[in-house]
Order: structure tokens, then C-alpha cells, then sequence
């Protein structure tokens, strides 16, 4: 733990925060540990017990050695690649460290008056100690500099990793909330009571002098009444009532048609207490019946749903008719896709199979 916090930016360059009391009580506890080690060491070796009076400054000047590299020269230079200022950073806090000790323990000390239990018996030794005590505790500095920027750094990773998964949901929030607004502004271009007031109108009106076109006016009213008001607080409807959608759409056709239609529509499995996001499937039968060949008993349009415990297969295939192509803009298809992958990331798989003779389209979901 540092007394300092560190943070590390693209430049790398050290920031410096109000240290906490918790921190300093930790460091304070490590150096008296540290002495306490030391200490029991010479006793146990038979060496004479130092007077704290006189190695309390020594300490005091080996934590500056320490802390003076580890919060300023390590972060300053060696992170930022300018390894031959950290060198002269180095040296320059050695011969410091150095001078220190020298002018402590030939001047300061004797000035007390207080007798030495650490003596020297000639310059030669002294300076070795010296030297080698600075060492090692430029040793002690690297490893604790270079703990606390990797902690930094592994910290910064995880706000970075955080920050882009908020990116990220705010952004399918944003897709989902477009999504949302279009189906909102396309029911808003409808008066929904004018229009089933309108609806119920016309079926009283015709009822008596035509059954079939009656139920027209019926089943369109059902679709649009579903394509305005479906749609619960999660904006997902039971999928029974999409599939009944489904089918009033290509009933609404055959009448139209007068049931010479070839569609094989198919429900395997329980569709039951299964929610799904409304109208997704729709523009699939849709693009069927606008450029399918609907009268060719040999090949019939193919509409099939298939469930399987919450997995959802959807399947519709037909022949491409022969006659003029009907212009498409692919609104539909694309503002379906934009929807999956809104609703249902990394839940669904959608694969379109187009060739010159046939149209094919396959979705499983999981609901």
C-alpha cells in the first residue's frame, strides 16, 4: 500500500491524493516491523543493541530514499521510458542518501553527545555499508513502486472495462428506445377509434349483402387492431396471439383470393406462456405473399413455427413468381433486424437463403 495514490493517465505521469490514515498507520507499522526484524537480528548474532535516538534518523533517511524514488523518480521516469533520467534520478538519490548518512553519523550524532553503538572502524567500511544499504533499499523502492503501478493499472483496467459495458447498455437502451419511437410514430399516423368505429361500420354494412366480404372487414380489423395495440409493459405479447396474427393475415388473403392460395402453415409444439417482441415475424409472411408464387399446388408458400421448451423456430420458404418483381425497399426486413438484434442479443440467429428460383428465411430464438 502506498501513503499516495497513484494514477496513471496516457502520459503515465503521477498524481498525487491526501494520503489516508489507514495507509500511514500501515507504512508506520511496516518500518517499525522492519526495525523490530533488524534489531532482534543483531541481538541474536551477539551485536550490540542501537540506540533508536541514534538510528531513527538513519531510518527516517532510508524511508526518503525509498519514497523519494518510489513516488517520483520510478513514476516520473522510468514509466514513461526515459530510462537515462532515471538512472541519473538514481544516482542522484544514492549520493544523497549517502551524503545524509555521512554528515548524520560524523557530525549530528557526535554533536548529542550521545555514545554510538554503531561504529565504523574506517572510511572503507563505512562507506561499503553505506553504499550497500542504499542498494537495498533502491531494492525495497522498485519492488513497492512497481506493486503500486501495476495495482494502478489493473484498477484503471477494470474502470475502463466497466465504463465500456455502461457504454454499452446505454447503447442498446438508445437502439431499443428508436425502436420504439418508429412503432410509436407509425401508430400515432392512425386514429385507432376512427378507425374500428370505421371498421365495425362497414362489417354492420355489408354483413347483409355479403358473408365473405364481411369477415374481410372482420379479420382486417383484428390485424389492425393487434398491429396498434399489442404490446405489454415489457413491449413483448404471448406468442398465441402472434401466430394468430399470422394466420389472420393469410386468411385475410385467401379471401381475397377466394381460398385459391397454396399456403401450408404449420404450429409444432406448446405455444402456450411464451412472450414474444409483437409483430417480428410478420414481415417474413409478408415478403412470401408480395413476391412468392401463390398458386402453384406443387410448391406452396411454407409458413412453419416450431417450439421447443423457450426455443423458437421459425421457417417460410416459396418459389419466386415469374411475373414482374415488385419493388422492395427492404424497410421491413432491415427494421426487423434492427429490432432481434435490439431484443435479443446473442439469443437469436436469423439466415436468409436467396436464389434465382426460391426465398427462404430461418430464425431461432430464444424467447
Amino acid at each position: 500500500m502506498s501513503t499516495f495514490a497513484l494514477s496513471f493517465p496516457n502520459s503515465l505521469q503521477p498524481a498525487f491524493t491526501v494520503p489516508r490514515f489507514k495507509t500511514i498507520l500501515l507504512h508506520v507499522t511496516l518500518w517499525a516491523t522492519f526495525y523490530i526484524y533488524e534489531v532482534l537480528c543483531l541481538w541474536t548474532l551477539g551485536g550490540p543493541v542501537p540506540n533508536p535516538v541514534e538510528t531513527a534518523p538513519n531510518y527516517a533517511i532510508s524511508a526518503l530514499l525509498l519514497y523519494g524514488h518510489a513516488l517520483w523518480i520510478f513514476p516520473r521516469y522510468y514509466n514513461t521510458k526515459r530510462y537515462g533520467q532515471y538512472a541519473l534520478g538514481l544516482i542522484g538519490l544514492l549520493a544523497g542518501y549517502c551524503t545524509l548518512r555521512y554528515l548524520l553519523a560524523v557530525y549530528l550524532v557526535p554533536a548529542t553527545g550521545i555514545t554510538m553503538t554503531l561504529t565504523y572502524q574506517n572510511a572503507r567500511m563505512f562507506w561499503s555499508l553505506v553504499i550497500w544499504r542504499g542498494v537495498q533499499f533502491l531494492g525495497y523502492s522498485f519492488t513497492y513502486a512497481y506493486a503500486v503501478y501495476a495495482i494502478s493499472m489493473q484498477k484503471q483496467l477494470r474502470l475502463h472495462e466497466q465504463q465500456l459495458r455502461n457504454q454499452e447498455q446505454q447503447l442498446h437502451q438508445q437502439e431499443r428506445g428508436l425502436l420504439e419511437a418508429d412503432i410509436a410514430f407509425l401508430k400515432s399516423q392512425i386514429n385507432p377509434h376512427f378507425l374500428f368505429n370505421s371498421l365495425n361500420f362497414l362489417y354492420a354494412q355489408v354483413y347483409p349483402l355479403s358473408e365473405p366480404t364481411a369477415k374481410s372487414v372482420l379479420l382486417l380489423s383484428d390485424i389492425m387492431r393487434y398491429a396498434l395495440n399489442e404490446g405489454g409493459e415489457q413491449g413483448k405479447v404471448m406468442l398465441d396471439k402472434e401466430i394468430q396474427h399470422l394466420r389472420n393475415y393469410v386468411a385475410l388473403n385467401q379471401l381475397r383470393f377466394d381460398h385459391q392460395l397454396q399456403v401450408k402453415f404449420e404450429v409444432q409444439g406448446s405455444t402456450r406462456f411464451l412472450l414474444i417482441l409483437p409483430l417480428v415475424l410478420i414481415t417474413f409472411v409478408e415478403n412470401c405473399f408480395k413476391h412468392g408464387e401463390l398458386f402453384d399446388a406443387a410448391h406452396p408458400v411454407l409458413v412453419q413455427v416450431r417450439v421447443q421448451e423457450n426455443q423458437l423456430t421459425f421457417f417460410t420458404s416459396n418459389r419466386k413468381h415469374g411475373g414482374p418483381v415488385e419493388h422492395s425497399t427492404g424497410i421491413g426486413l432491415e427494421n426487423t433486424r434492427r429490432r432481434l438484434a435490439a431484443i435479443y442479443p446473442g439469443r437469436h440467429q436469423l439466415t436468409i437463403h436467396d436464389t434465382p428460383d426460391t426465398y427462404a428465411t430461418h430464425l431461432t430464438l430464444t424467447l
